[in-house]
């Protein structure tokens, strides 16, 4: 059995969510795995890398078994059996690293969206710092001119003390007006200030929750690092061990190891078909999935801004009484038809405004018809073979914790990103991936460019996803010891659990 065969879906880091490698200073190995945040306890004990290896029986042993045909196939049997309990030992290191960086994935994505939060809400603090800033000023100029003149101008006072009889309306009209934008700048900068505190705090809010999210991120790629790290060594044991069974089975049969080799891996590849074969078949059987309540990454929202209180200026009334006593004067009452000399009411004429018929001229939303331009045309084919296209021209291109490419990617990260090429959204987390698709059929039913995702916590949480291309393989991210390559499920079966229903778009 070949080192590849060894770690071949084994080393099953699942992949990290969303954020591009810059979001977070490089993660040192953790030291030992401890319970990652989103694995209970007793989950993670049951599931922890074993730290004992099976005693493998000595050179001695073997030999005292070749004496009898019997001892013979029960040390075999014994030797092979241990070789078995590695595929245990890989499923346990399997489960932790996958639990441990499901975890990283979403504290990844929450703190994408933390950060999205704080850029946004310390945009719009800026701007009501600025709108109360303007607020301020007009206030100022406001208090000025009362405190010179009690906010009335001399054109202004000119006609206030006008003994006009048409001027009454005039000065009536104008108080009015004075009132009315005296009234309006006291509500807005009111408004103003009460705007720029509540943005403030929300910025505040969202910066100290996007420096706890990036807290929380790195802490969880250090679970994931410490897990993974956990991992291989199980890999480089069950290795080391691997060897010194095939040479006690080589000397046990008077063979080589080449040839002991090639024999349990044969017998291993036929075991691994007929269990998928098996597998597949029952899914038939198994209930549909139901999506849990809760299986999104989206954080809790920050608190809304409160709405300002909106000071409505107070409408002054016209004081209509004292207008015929400034008509009083009687005897230069016929003065008033001659009154039209006044130029004042000429403003009133300017009614020429209606000149701005040439608005009229909307006739530029004539061209609105071009805008029902033909929409652009979908790429030939079916998207689900752009799709998958797209993904196998990534064959080669390294894993990258939150990788979204074009280089390198996580397993998640590779299928947002195929099914971008195509011209469809999804979301960025392999659980939500599987979730947010319109059908889920059991794996009997697969078809090319569904959705496989393997190791589910029983809470609608999947460790890994890949894209299933036809006669049981998949093109995938899998792990930092593997680039994007095509592997058969049959290989990966015997250390990652194959959820019984593939999701389609």
């Amino acid at each position: 059995m070949s080192m590849r065969f060894l770690v071949r879906g084994t080393a099953t880091l699942a992949c990290a969510a969303l954020a591009s490698s810059g979001l977070l200073l490089p993660a040192t190995a953790g030291p030992a795995v401890s319970a990652a945040p989103g694995l209970s306890s007793t989950a993670f004990q049951k599931f922890a890398p074993q730290p004992h290896l099976p005693t493998v029986p000595s050179e001695e042993d073997i030999a005292k078994a070749k004496k009898s045909e019997a001892a013979t196939a029960a040390a075999a049997a014994e030797l092979e059996a241990i070789l078995a309990t590695a595929n245990d030992r890989l499923r346990a290191t399997s489960m932790a690293a996958l639990s441990a960086s499901g975890s990283y994935t979403e504290a990844l994505v929450v703190l994408e969206q933390r950060q999205e939060e704080a850029a946004t809400a310390k945009g719009k603090s800026e701007a009501a710092r600025s709108a109360h800033s303007k607020a301020k000023t007009q206030l100022g100029q406001l208090a000025g001119n009362l405190y010179k003149s009690g906010g009335v101008g001399l054109s202004v006072q000119t006609l206030l003390t006008s003994d006009e009889g048409d001027d009454a309306l005039y000065q009536a009209s104008t108080l009015m007006a004075l009132s009315s934008n005296r009234a309006n700048t006291f509500a807005s900068a009111e408004a103003a200030a009460a705007t720029s505190a509540a943005l403030d705090a929300q910025a505040l809010a969202a910066s100290t929750a996007a420096t706890e999210a990036t807290t929380a991120a790195e802490a969880s790629r250090a679970q994931a690092q410490g897990a993974a790290d956990a991992q291989a060594a199980v890999v480089a044991e069950n290795q080391s061990q691997r060897d010194i069974l095939l040479t006690r089975l080589a000397s046990l049969h008077n063979t080589t190891v080449e040839l002991e080799g090639a024999r349990v891996d044969e017998l291993t590849r036929k075991a691994e078909e007929e269990a998928l074969k098996e597998q597949i078949e029952a899914s038939a059987d198994t209930p549909a999935p139901v999506r849990p309540p809760a299986t999104g990454t989206k954080p809790p929202a920050l608190p809304p801004v409160p709405k300002p209180p909106v000071t409505q200026a107070p409408k002054p009334q016209a004081p209509n009484p004292p207008a015929p006593t400034t008509s009083a004067p009687r005897p230069p009452a016929p003065k008033p038809p001659v009154a039209p000399k006044p130029p004042a009411p000429k403003p009133p004429v300017a009614p020429k405004p209606p000149a701005p018929k040439p608005p009229v001229a909307p006739k530029p939303p004539a061209p609105k018809p071009p805008a029902p331009k033909p929409p652009v045309a979908p790429p030939t084919g079916s998207y689900t073979q752009v799709m998958v296209n797209y993904a196998l021209s990534k064959i080669g291109s390294r894993y990258q914790w939150g990788g979204n490419g074009p280089n390198a990617f996580d397993c998640s990260g590779l299928v947002q990103q195929a099914f971008a090429a195509a011209g469809k959204s999804v979301p960025r987390q392999g659980s939500d991936q599987f979730w947010a698709a319109p059908v889920r059929v059991p794996l009997s039913q697969m078809q090319y460019g569904d959705l496989l995702v393997f190791d589910d916590d029983g809470n609608g949480r999947f460790g890994h996803v890949a894209i299933y291309i036809g006669n049981n393989q998949v093109v995938q991210a899998l792990n930092y010891t593997q680039p994007v390559e095509i592997t058969p499920l049959s290989h990966m079966t015997p250390y990652m659990s194959l959820y019984p229903y593939a999701a389609r778009y």
